[in-house]
C-alpha cells in the first residue's frame, strides 16, 4: 500500500494542536504529539490530520526556543496559520506516561501519538478545530479536502525523490545523463578519455591523473 493509497483506506482523525507546535510537525521538527487522553487501540497505523488551534501560545514558543526545550525557534504570532489543519501524518507509535517506548524532549504525555510520513499540506484547510485533549472525527467537506490536499501533496513529494534519486545516480557514474557521456568514456575526474594508438587502451590527458603507460613506452 503507497503513501499516497493509504489515507484513502485507513481513518483520518483530527487532533487539534497549538500553534507553534502544529508548525512544527509539519517541518518535520516534532516527532509527537501529546494527548491529556489515551486513544483508541485503532489509533495506531491511521493517520492524524494536524489541525492548528485558534490561538498563538506564545509561552510555547519561548520554551520551544529554550535550552530546555528542543532548542527550536519558531515563526511569530501571525506568520502561521490557526483553525486550519496543516499537516497528514501516520502514528507509528502511541506512549503512555510514564512507560514511554521513546525518549524525546517533545514529548510531555500523557499519552504521545509518535508520527512518520508527515505530508505538510500545500495550502492550509480552515478547520474549527475540535477538543484538544482527544482525537475527533472531522466534518465529511473537511475531511474529503484534506484527504485530496494530502494525495496531492504525498504524489508530489514522491515525484521530488524520483528525481532526487535519478539526479544522484547519474552523478554516481551508474547511469549517464547525455548522449554525450554515452558516447565518450569518461574518467573518474569526470574528463573524457581518449584512445592511445599504440595499445588501443583509454587514457586520460588531465594533469592530475598518472599517466598511461603501454608498450611503447609512457605518454601523457
Amino acid at each position: 500500500m503507497s503513501l499516497c493509497d493509504a489515507p484513502m483506506r485507513v481513518p483520518i482523525f483530527g487532533a487539534t494542536v497549538p500553534q507553534p507546535w502544529a508548525w512544527s510537525v509539519g517541518v518535520r521538527n516534532a516527532p509527537v504529539l501529546n494527548l491529556h487522553r489515551a486513544p483508541s487501540a485503532d489509533v495506531l497505523g491511521a493517520y492524524v490530520a494536524v489541525c492548528a488551534a485558534a490561538e498563538y501560545v506564545s509561552e510555547l514558543a519561548e520554551w520551544m526556543a529554550s535550552w530546555h526545550g528542543p532548542g527550536v525557534a519558531a515563526p511569530r504570532a501571525g506568520e502561521v496559520p490557526t483553525s486550519a489543519v496543516v499537516a497528514v501524518a501516520r502514528v507509528a507509535a502511541v506512549s503512555l506516561w510514564p512507560d514511554a517506548e521513546r525518549q524525546s524532549r517533545w514529548y510531555v504525555g500523557p499519552a504521545g501519538l509518535w508520527l512518520e510520513d508527515v505530508v505538510e499540506l500545500a495550502e492550509p484547510i480552515a478547520c474549527e478545530p475540535g477538543p484538544a485533549d482527544v482525537l475527533w472525527e472531522m466534518p465529511a467537506p473537511v475531511l474529503a479536502r484534506v484527504r485530496l490536499s494530502f494525495g496531492s501533496a504525498a504524489q508530489a513529494d514522491r515525484a521530488r525523490w524520483t528525481a532526487y534519486e535519478a539526479r544522484a545516480a547519474r552523478a554516481g557514474g551508474r547511469e549517464p545523463s547525455s548522449l554525450r557521456e554515452r558516447v565518450l568514456r569518461m574518467c573518474t575526474c569526470r574528463r573524457a578519455m581518449t584512445l592511445c594508438r599504440t595499445c588501443r587502451a583509454w587514457r586520460c590527458t588531465a594533469p592530475g591523473c598518472p599517466p598511461h603507460t603501454c608498450a611503447e613506452g609512457v605518454s601523457p
